[in-house]
């Protein structure tokens, strides 16, 4: 697996030529929000979706 600046040389070089500056520092926080959801994945570090709506019943009754 390439390196985390690699990867990021690699997300940058396939971006069309007139990509803003803050276009790239989107796409650079979004790769990185995919890559941590798939650790978490691996890592079994998830919240069900069960999970969340009972999360989310328990703050409507407050």
């Amino acid at each position: 697996m390439p390196s985390t600046k690699q990867q990021a040389i690699n997300l940058i070089e396939n971006l069309p030529e007139d990509t803003s500056f803050d276009d790239i520092m989107e796409e650079l926080f979004f790769s990185k929000k995919v890559q941590q959801g798939i650790s978490d994945l691996d890592n079994n570090a998830i919240v069900s979706h069960v999970q969340v709506l009972e999360e989310i019943g328990k703050w409507r009754k407050k």
